[in-house]
């Protein structure tokens, strides 16, 4: 558990990986997000909504199968990115070990989701939508959430405007989380290990006074993690992202792209007790 830095102590802060692109126009925000209210939140009814609940005690109760629209967390974790844009092994998958990570299952193709077999049995009969699969991130196996793939395209080289946006909104008194997007590498590493690698991060931060609070555009910070590869060290994974097989490159990896598996939004909390998020739907061209 680590405490809230002094000068924000007034301030929800979220803390998100950065927007970074290979440059600016690669990523791009659908056009569903262009006109907002009053409270920062696109104007036009959101496509889904989701609570991401800090709580102070683990919840026990089996909640497979849950469609609350809501998740549990931990109110204070301990779930450390300790290496922004590279390995954190750290966070490795166990079903142990995995308190506050949620699990992304892909509703579009079932490609790159989580290995589990509740994300298997449950996006054929949910395709292209938003839900919550498990909703508990207390316990020792991680929540998981279905969502669609951003990108149609599976390759991390190829320009993309994600088919939805993500906008989140922080509701005092006051805490902040850290939200990172990490996944496992398919290929194996030259250790015989599938490194688990997770995006770098910039700092959002949120009014906590009641009605000031607005909601952020947060697409290009979820739906993809910017990473530095480097080909001599690590050159399968340098491979099948076609980047130089021979020095350090920064790539940005949208979901589910098809060099990682078991994508996951690590929220790191400290003391954020509510987390609005809400999914809009790119209007049709």
């Amino acid at each position: 558990m680590h405490s809230v830095k002094p000068g924000i102590l007034f301030t929800a802060a979220l803390a998100v990986l950065a927007a970074c692109a290979e440059s600016p126009s690669a990523v791009k925000t659908p056009g569903a997000a262009s006109r907002t209210l009053g409270n920062g939140f696109p104007s036009g009814g959101q496509d889904y909504r989701l609570n991401i609940i800090g709580v102070p005690k683990d919840k026990t109760a089996p909640m497979d199968d849950n469609s609350g629209r809501r998740i549990f967390v931990q109110l204070n974790s301990t779930n450390v990115v300790t290496n922004p844009g590279g390995k954190n092994n750290q966070l490795a998958k166990d079903g142990i070990n995995d308190q506050n990570h949620i699990y992304l299952c892909n509703s579009t193709n079932g490609q790159n989701d989580v290995v589990d077999p509740r994300c298997d049995a449950w996006w054929p009969s949910h395709l292209n939508e938003f839900g919550v699969i498990d909703a508990n991130a207390t316990d020792g196996d991680g929540a998981i959430l279905g969502i669609p793939d951003p990108c149609a395209d599976a390759l991390a080289s190829t320009a993309c405007t994600p088919s939805y946006s993500i906008w989140a909104r922080a509701h005092g008194p006051g805490g902040g989380a850290i939200i990172t997007t990490c996944a496992n590498e398919t290929v194996t590493s030259s250790g015989g290990t599938q490194d688990v690698w997770c995006g770098s991060n910039g700092t959002i931060s949120l009014n906590a006074k009641g009605s000031a609070k607005k909601a952020v555009d947060i697409t290009n910070s979820l739906l993809h993690m910017t990473i530095t590869v480097d080909g001599t060290t690590d050159p399968a994974l340098a491979g099948c992202l076609g980047t130089n097989l021979t020095g350090a490159q920064t790539i940005s990896v949208f979901l589910f792209d098809d060099c990682f598996e078991n994508y996951f939004w690590n929220y790191d909390n400290n003391g954020l007790k509510l987390l609005e998020l809400r999914f809009y739907r790119a209007p049709a061209a």
